[in-house]
């Protein structure tokens, strides 16, 4: 395929490929972010066992580096493997606890701003309170907001597939 010219076949296959991992991500949003964490963690638990394997049985080197990468790839993919969704809900709720710090310094400063007769002042504190609603949402329901970007992301793919399909039948060089 070339980049800068596809063809109308490259375009389409595109297209379907999009349009296929957008419906995927639409419907089993979930549930496929849960297996993909799964598996990852499965895999990082046969990795580290294979290297705790190396160390203690095997015998053939003194050198630590099996041990020292086998235990916490073991332990890791096994909290990924039973707890998929602490792993999963991890990252918006640290996300939204910066987002609330964040904001309260914002309402803080657009405070400051009105003491000082700034005229932006409200246009600041506005925004700083939009963030601590949304830095509020992603501390108590991470993932809503996980499967919420899941879909949208769906969405737009689906949406670039459209797109694609048009150009390759649009544009008659192809």
């Amino acid at each position: 395929m070339n980049r800068l010219n596809p063809t109308r076949g490259d375009l389409l296959s595109m297209a379907l490929m999009y349009l296929l991992f957008g419906a995927v991500l639409c419907f089993f949003s979930g549930s496929i972010l849960t297996t993909i964490v799964r598996v990852l963690g499965i895999v990082l638990v046969l990795y580290g066992g294979y290297n705790l394997y190396q160390y203690f049985v095997v015998l053939k080197s003194t050198n630590l580096s099996p041990m020292a990468i086998g235990i916490p790839a073991f332990i890791l993919g096994l909290i990924l493997a039973v707890w998929p969704n602490m792993i999963i809900n991890f990252f918006p709720i640290v996300a939204g606890i910066l987002l609330t710090l964040n904001s309260i310094a914002q309402i803080q400063k657009s405070l400051v701003l009105k003491r000082a007769g700034v005229p932006s002042w409200m246009m600041s504190m506005v925004a700083a309170l939009v963030m601590l609603f949304v830095g509020i949402v992603l501390m108590i329901r991470p993932s809503s907001v996980i499967n919420m970007i899941m879909k949208l992301t769906g969405i737009a793919l689906i949406a670039e597939a459209i797109v694609l399909s048009v150009q390759a039948f649009v544009n008659p060089a192809r």
